[in-house]
């Protein structure tokens, strides 16, 4: 009986065959995509209710920044359900803000730097390590079996 519930995730998710940093990780790095979408969209909100206010017109961009809160939001859902997008997205997602940094470090040096930009490179790096463990691929990209 002891082996049947931990071969099941809380809901009910087949686990079995996915170590404790695999399953244990999911729920640290979905947590973290969490994050960086509701304090997009934190940051968003006062926008729109001052447009609201005073009758500003809304533009494209406006809705543009919609965008990236709803993708970490999206990838958190897919990494904590065991999708391969989320896998997909996530790598991609945090690869692509290391670019910007590297890039950023590139052409300014590093006073362009501050402890907000490394702590966020950390867990990207973090992120993007775990997501490339051989625990984790295969959690990602094995069958879902049927009975």
């Amino acid at each position: 009986m002891g082996k049947l519930l931990r071969a099941h995730d809380v809901r009910g998710e087949k686990t079995a065959g996915v170590s404790k940093v695999a399953n244990w990780g999911r729920w640290v790095v979905s947590g973290i995509f969490a994050i960086k979408g509701l304090g997009m969209l934190s940051e968003i909100i006062p926008h729109f209710i001052h447009a609201l206010r005073n009758r500003l017109p809304f533009s494209y961009q406006d809705y543009l920044i919609l965008i990236p809160w709803a993708l970490y939001l999206i990838c958190a859902w897919g990494i904590l359900r065991w999708r391969q997008w989320g896998q997909i997205s996530a790598l991609t997602l945090s690869a692509l803000e290391l670019a910007v940094v590297v890039t950023m470090v590139a052409m300014y040096g590093s006073l362009s730097l501050d402890s907000n930009i490394v702590l966020w490179s950390a867990l990207n790096w973090g992120v993007v390590i775990w997501l490339v463990l051989p625990q984790v691929r295969s959690g990602y990209w094995q069958r879902t079996q049927t009975a």
